[in-house]
């Protein structure tokens, strides 16, 4: 019974961490809000988009925040034409093993027994990737890979 119980135990504890980690994120009304003044300039189409955690092409960084959050990593890419920025979005992925073992001893007589519990949540998918123009910084292409 004692194992029962720890297992109890630690998966409570990875649930707490998962809520805790999706509660961190900030919403996209919470980032509208934040940005109040700017959002009401956009038309009504950049907004029902916005508001729908969507973006388009010509966006400007800005919305592109509001609709999406800070990305998780920025590169550049110099090419010929110019230099452009790449944001990518990655959702962490929690990875769960449970284990178990048994053992017998044939100089003591005794028998064990144990399973275990790890995870980590730190795999991460690749979600987005949108892509700036340097030279205007608004988007000029972008990838979902939901």
């Amino acid at each position: 019974m004692p194992q029962k119980s720890l297992i109890m135990k630690i998966s409570q504890l990875l649930c707490v961490l998962s809520i805790l980690l999706i509660c961190g994120c900030s919403t996209t009304s919470q980032r509208i809000d934040a940005s109040g003044a700017q959002f009401n300039r956009y038309s009504a189409a950049e907004k029902r988009l916005i508001r729908s955690g969507q973006i388009a092409v010509g966006f400007d960084e800005d919305q592109v925040r509001m609709a999406l959050g800070d990305p998780s990593h920025i590169k550049s890419d110099t090419l010929s034409s110019g230099t452009r920025y790449i944001w990518e979005y990655h959702e962490l992925k929690p990875d769960y093993n449970i284990f178990n073992s048994i053992g017998i001893s044939t100089r003591g007589g005794g028998v064990g027994a144990g399973i275990g519990i790890g995870g980590t949540p730190t795999r991460s998918k690749l979600t987005k990737r949108i892509v700036f123009e340097r030279s205007n910084q608004t988007v000029s292409e972008f990838q979902s890979f939901e």
